[in-house]
């Protein structure tokens, strides 16, 4: 077996702690949040990974002129190799801290000092807790509701005998609740006996993710329109000039977006807000891959106000390195949530840094870092 192969292999394998074995799940390397510091090193027989952050991280390296990547979770990994000589030539190209995979509404995470403080003072709390998914009736009837759900934590951590005992309105959420109960993790104790706990899960249309898939009724449609459609942009690429970052948005979900964002400036916009949008710029924003990029649409009717965009794949804005960027995103077709939009981009552009963007949008407005 070559070098290469080894270290994909045992790079992508658990590490032996509870939380580092739920990595793959919880860290979320399309979205990066701020830069970090690795170390790696080649030992007799394992490769350490180290780094000045105890979050998720991803670490790009490469060993005699190979590339590779490990997911570090908590500070450090060791990854089990056999060197086929002495002092391998061992370059950090990036280090990068992840999104939990909260990005997507998918996963939550919790650190592994706050579940055993939260173990010793309070009830159990997952390690991972996925977000159930909404039904797409009840998205489409606009109906909201809870369920309450009971099960028992076994002794390595999974769930079992999972139930309802109590749902509002009676059988719409039931499914989604239980599902994502049954893939919820706690941390392992061999000595536990299991432990019967209730949680309540909330359904709320303010909160959930609107991804129109193809064939989206009307309603669905109708039901969306003035809600910013923020949860469908993802940071792709992120490239770190030292004093600038550039990162590159794009859209996860069918429709188009107008993007307005507004980030922390650099240079001599250093300590304000510098805002943008892909309207202004002449651009709607569609999946990469998507059959329209490059073509044009004319946006609005009215004489005087019509303008043509270009469908793109990818919205680039600049901020400064472990600074904040803030978004709103709108359906061309939203005129509220454009000119809420566009109200905000006027009152955040050019203020102090230590603003609160949020606090001056009329909308829901979505951050990375």
């Amino acid at each position: 077996m070559s070098l290469r192969t080894a270290l994909l292999i045992t790079t992508v394998a658990w590490a032996a702690s509870p939380l580092s074995a739920f990595a793959q799940w919880r860290c979320d390397c399309t979205t990066i949040i701020a830069s970090c510091t690795a170390e790696v090193a080649a030992r007799e027989n394992w490769i350490d990974v180290t780094i000045d952050s105890p979050q998720c991280a991803r670490v790009d390296y490469f060993v005699d002129g190979q590339p590779f990547v490990t997911t570090v979770v908590e500070g450090a990994h060791r990854l089990d190799w056999m060197s086929p000589r002495e002092n391998p030539n061992i370059l950090v190209q990036s280090c990068q801290v992840c999104a939990d995979n909260a990005t997507d509404g998918t996963v939550t995470a919790i650190r592994g000092e706050d579940v055993a403080a939260d173990a010793a003072d309070g009830p159990l709390e997952p390690l991972i807790r996925w977000n159930a998914e909404y039904p797409a009736q009840a998205q489409q009837r606009g109906i909201e509701g809870h369920v309450a759900v009971t099960f028992d934590v076994t002794a390595d951590g999974g769930v079992e005998n999972a139930e309802v005992v109590e749902s509002e309105p009676a059988g719409v959420f039931d499914s989604a609740a239980l599902a994502a109960v049954r893939r919820w993790r706690y941390a392992p104790e061999p000595e536990r006996t299991a432990t019967r706990l209730t949680d309540r899960i909330e359904f709320s249309l303010g909160e959930m993710i609107w991804q129109l898939r193809p064939g989206a009724t009307p309603s669905q449609a109708d039901a969306a329109t003035s809600l910013p459609r923020n949860q469908c942009l993802r940071e792709d690429a992120v490239y770190n000039f030292g004093e600038m970052i550039e990162a590159g948005l794009i859209n996860a979900c069918i429709d188009p977006l107008a993007v307005y964002g507004c980030a922390e400036g650099i240079g001599r916009q250093a300590g304000r807000w510098v805002c943008n949008d892909s309207e202004r710029a002449g651009q709607l924003l569609v999946r990469p891959g998507d059959q329209r990029i490059g073509a044009t649409v004319q946006q609005g009717e009215q004489v005087g106000q019509v303008q043509w965009l270009t469908y793109a794949d990818s919205f680039f804005i600049a901020r400064a390195p472990n600074s904040q960027y803030w978004w709103i995103a709108c359906a061309p077709t939203d005129s509220a949530c454009r000119d809420d939009a566009r109200m905000w981009v006027r009152s955040v552009d050019r203020q102090p840094s230590s603003v609160d963007p949020r606090s001056r949008a009329t909308v829901a407005v979505a951050g990375s870092y």
